[in-house]
Order: structure tokens, then sequence, then C-alpha cells
């Protein structure tokens, strides 16, 4: 499924590296050819500003784009943002990748922090929502945060209600200090699967590409086992 090194050089030649890196580190955790979907999900809240100001958020969105092509060759990766509201952006494809992550949140407004949204937002939009939901492919949802959620009970809810379907929550955070509730999730007790893993990062600037494709994969080969054993993912 994955894009050829040579269509990249062709299309994207600035992500070639990165998808280098990441094919090894797929290698490594024993997910070479694997197929999924890949989605990024953004905190869209007023304590957010610098990170889109300087750049961080559109890096970021640029590895995980990498990460995309060596997991589904259609050269794509969903955006989603959430702030007072959550929604599905659009694509960020290689051929608009540049700029891009500014460019789907043109006009909106930072806001707060609704996690539960955001999880909403990503099943609504895969037709992954309510009992038996399942798959040929997987999604996988890198979602980057810099602090908890505007309504906790809400998150945990929406959390523990998408354990049943194929999505993988991979929850990062930026920022000087880790977030507990955060951690609160990946331990959730009554899911039908664990199906996040939490991983604090502090400055994005200073994860090297190999070491953040790793802590992309923590838990995620687990959590395929189990799904498939389940028949959530066909």
């Amino acid at each position: 499924m994955a894009i050829s090194f040579d269509k990249l050089q062709t299309r994207a030649p600035e992500l070639v590296n990165l998808a280098k890196k990441a094919q090894f580190n797929l290698s490594k955790h024993d997910l070479e050819g694997h197929a999924a979907k890949v989605a990024l999900c953004l905190d869209h809240s007023g304590s957010m500003r610098a990170a889109y100001a300087s750049g961080q958020m559109q890096a970021l969105a640029e590895r995980v784009l990498a990460l995309g092509t060596q997991l589904d060759d259609d050269g794509s990766i969903d955006v989603f943002f959430f702030g007072t509201e959550a929604w599905h952006a659009g694509e960020l494809t290689l051929d608009d990748y540049r700029g891009g992550v500014d460019r789907l949140r043109a006009g909106r407004h930072l806001g707060l922090t609704d996690y539960a949204g955001a999880i909403r937002a990503v099943r609504e939009h895969y037709g992954l929502t309510g009992p038996g939901a399942t798959a040929d492919v997987p999604v996988y949802v890198l979602f980057l945060t810099d602090g908890a959620p505007t309504s906790r009970t809400a998150a945990t809810n929406e959390l523990r209600d998408a354990s049943g379907s194929p999505v993988f929550w991979k929850f990062l955070s930026i920022g000087d200090e880790d977030i507990p509730f955060l951690q609160k999730l990946d331990d959730l007790s009554g899911r039908v699967v664990d199906n996040a893993d939490y991983q604090p990062v502090g400055d994005l600037t200073l994860v090297k590409d190999q070491a953040l494709f790793d802590l992309l994969l923590v838990e995620y080969p687990e959590w395929l086992t189990e799904v498939r054993g389940r028949g959530i993912l066909r």
C-alpha cells in the first residue's frame, strides 16, 4: 500500500527522507506492508497560538503525511481541528501539503479544548459510530494537544464508546508539563479494547524524526492484534 520513493521524489521530494525513516520504523515494529488510514487531529485552542505561528504544527503534519505515505497509497491524510467545536478540515496531500495546516484552518478562531467533539468528528467522518462498527482497514489518529479538555467526563465517555471501533488514538502532548488526564485516558477501564496510548513529547522541535516515529508506533501493533482477534478489524 505504500507510495514508492520514486513517486515521492517526483511529487514531494522534501518528504522522501522522512518517508524512508517512517518505513524503517514500521519494519522495526513488524508493520512493513501494513495498510491504514491516517488522520491528524490538532488542538485549536487559544494556548496553541505560538505552536501554529512557529510552524511546529506544519512540521508535525509533514512528518505524519510521510508516515501516511507508507501506510496508504492515496497520498493524503485527513486533518481535524478541535477548539470550542471540532471539525474535519479536509485533506493534506502530496501536492498541497506546503503551508497546508494554516490553509486548512484559515478563518477559524482559536477556542477551547473539546476532546469529545474531536473523537466524535473522526468517527463520524469514517462512518465508525455505533456498536458493531467494523472495517477492513484501521484508522490511525494522531491527536495532539497542550492541555486538558473542556469536559473530562465527555472525553472519557467518547473514548470508551469508541473502543469497539477500528480506530487507534495516539495522544501526544506538547508543553512544559505532562497532562495527567491523558494518562488516565491511556489507562481507562471499561473499554472493549485498549484503544489509546499517551506520549508526552514536550518541545516537538527537539524530537528527532526517528524518535518521533518510534513513539507514534508504541502500542499500535498490540492493538491491531486485539481488534483482529475480536473481529473489529476484518
